[in-house]
């Protein structure tokens, strides 16, 4: 069995049992969110995702409360102080004591130990529980822990006096790890705030004030910028003159396609208010532009993606995607792959190195350098910048990763379900400029100081991780019966007799409980087989819809069983986010 080979030699005077006999296993449930009597009460109701965000050992409430009229007419039930929460979905493993009599949503399989089983023993063990959760799970759309998988997992069962031992000599060493966790966390925040007080140095124009003074210059910025107009304006004039002898040629030959006039260099519309208002002083020898005016800004054109751009592993030429662009600029990945030849025909999205790329679609205002000399073929979400006369491409990703650059890239970003930006927004966001002798030195400088201060960060999270790998040795020799030295004379078969007839007490109690309650006067929510959900549902249903409606809610291998003799009767549809089922036309 799973479970068996789970297990490992304990020390004498341990005992190796399993959840179910230590204590009751209950699940939870979800009141029915049609109906408003349910919620809002004074009971506290927690689900997986209460627990995303938190830290401490023992939780009080969560996002949502239910009334005891909810509680009445739902699956869920009170569980009293001191139960342990285990999430058994979406994911599997959160660990949590209520500190508090409440409720849990279905999401939960929850422990109420009995009393000579400590509490806080049974949150760290199920710390360590997490993979072998998993293992006995169930679900092809979703990983289900079902309540007798859990009830069946292995349990390490030692003398109460020995748990609690065990329970403050974790708390000991855990708190000295938290604290220096702590500690580096604050060291690695600020390092990324020592990096943003860097660049706002950096595109004000402070960090090269010295410099300034003692250097001399060849082409002012304001000089540069009217070289990069006229540049863009002799291209597009040689552009014409190759054009119109195309034209004269196909006139006369009429052979071919009659050749496209060049467009004229495209003029970005002036910034925003908004943008305006973001702007800062500059020194005297800096200048406001537009990214649009001294850059080539394009994309690569839905229609080009879809009739040319074909990944294959027999590729010759990366493929540069949204993925490959970083809070703190490129990164590199396993990347997908096109045949050149196949796309040599889209030449302005071949790139060379040195490229400034922009994601705008998903991770929006994401800015990277193309790493020079290194050949790659413009993906799907991401714009380009090409800049003109040598403007240095790290000094235009570094004032774009600034908070204050960013801000200025997103001020006109569509504010929908999923943020973007469109070629023209980002041609039209305002850059500072300086000449290339001071771009040069900016980033010279960033780049020294980033080397440092990225080799101390991997630092810190090596060592962050070490915490972690410690935590989890900690666990292991604590549940192995090495962590601390203890020798009972107590018999811990006697121990889990005990445990087990005050289980036994219990469960008639509740039994008691139970009869002596006035009858519901309302009926719960008719639960129907999933065959007569289907046929009533008037649109395809998600899996977890159908899970809560039908009459396996709470039992997981029942719900995927019941699944499985109808599943030639049923229609999958898949979505991005889910799996959608409806029963086919004949069976409906």
């Amino acid at each position: 069995m799973k479970n068996q080979q789970e297990k490992y030699n304990l020390p004498q005077g341990w005992i190796w049992t399993t959840i179910d006999e230590i204590g009751i296993v209950v699940s939870g449930g979800t009141p029915s969110t049609k109906n408003k009597e349910f919620w809002g009460g004074n009971i506290a109701w927690i689900t997986p995702a209460d627990l995303s965000e938190h830290n401490g050992k023992y939780i009080i409430k969560g996002s949502r409360n239910i009334t005891q009229i909810g509680l009445d007419y739902s699956s869920a039930k009170l569980i009293p102080k001191g139960s342990v929460l285990f999430s058994s979905r979406a994911p599997i493993g959160y660990v949590v004591v209520a500190q508090n009599d409440l409720s849990t949503s279905q999401g939960f399989k929850n422990l109420i130990p009995m009393t000579q089983v400590d509490s806080e023993y049974i949150y760290y063990y199920f710390l360590t529980l997490k993979s072998q959760a998993e293992k006995v799970a169930s679900g092809t759309t979703f990983l289900e822990l079902s309540a007798k998988s859990f009830s069946k997992l292995p349990f390490p069962l030692c003398s109460l006096k020995e748990q609690r031992l065990i329970v403050s000599q974790i708390d000991l060493l855990f708190s000295k790890l938290n604290e220096a966790e702590n500690s580096l966390q604050k060291a690695n925040k600020g390092l990324k705030i020592y990096k943003q007080a860097l660049l706002n140095q950096a595109f004000s124009g402070k960090l090269t004030e010295k410099w300034r003074r003692e250097n001399s210059i060849k082409v002012s910025a304001k000089q540069l910028i009217d070289d990069i107009e006229k540049e863009r304006q002799l291209k597009y004039d040689l552009e014409i003159l190759e054009w119109e002898k195309s034209l004269k040629k196909w006139k006369k030959d009429k052979e071919g396609q009659r050749p496209s006039k060049p467009s004229k260099p495209t003029v970005p519309e002036k910034p925003t208010d908004e943008q305006i208002n973001r702007k800062w002083n500059l020194p005297k020898e800096w200048q406001w532009t537009q990214l649009g005016l001294i850059s080539f800004v394009t994309k690569l054109a839905g229609f080009e993606y879809t009739e040319y751009v074909k990944y294959t592993e027999k590729g010759d030429l990366p493929v540069i995607k949204a993925e490959n662009v970083g809070q703190d600029g490129f990164k590199k990945t396993t990347y997908s792959k096109v045949i050149a030849e196949s796309v040599e025909h889209l030449k302005r999205s071949k790139l060379e190195g040195g490229e400034l790329i922009i994601v705008f679609v998903g991770s929006v205002g994401n800015v990277a350098t193309i790493p020079q000399n290194q050949s790659f073929f413009l993906g799907p979400n991401i714009a380009l910048a090409r800049p003109y006369n040598e403007i240095n491409t790290k000094f235009l990703e570094y004032f774009y990763q600034s908070h204050k650059g960013k801000k200025l890239l997103l001020a006109t970003a569509k504010a929908v379900a999923q943020p973007s930006l469109s070629m023209g927004n980002i041609r039209q966001t305002p850059v500072a400029i300086t000449s290339k002798e001071e771009q040069f030195k900016i980033v010279q400088i960033i780049e020294n100081q980033f080397t440092l201060t990225n080799n101390l960060e991997k630092t810190v999270d090596n060592v962050l991780n070490e915490i972690t790998a410690l935590r989890h040795s900690i666990l292991k020799k604590a549940f192995e019966g090495r962590l601390v030295n203890y020798t009972s004379d107590e018999s811990v078969e006697n121990l889990l007799n005990n445990i087990q007839e005050e289980r036994r007490l219990y469960i008639e109690n509740q039994k008691v409980l139970n009869l002596s309650k006035p009858k519901q006067k309302k009926k719960m929510e008719e639960k129907k087989s999933i065959l007569d959900i289907l046929k009533e549902s008037t649109s395809p249903i998600s899996a977890q819809e159908l899970w809560e409606k039908s009459t396996s809610e709470g039992d997981i291998e029942r719900f995927y069983s019941e699944i499985k003799e109808i599943y030639h009767q049923i229609d999958e549809l898949k979505s991005k986010t889910e799996s959608l089922l409806t029963l086919k036309d004949e069976n409906k």
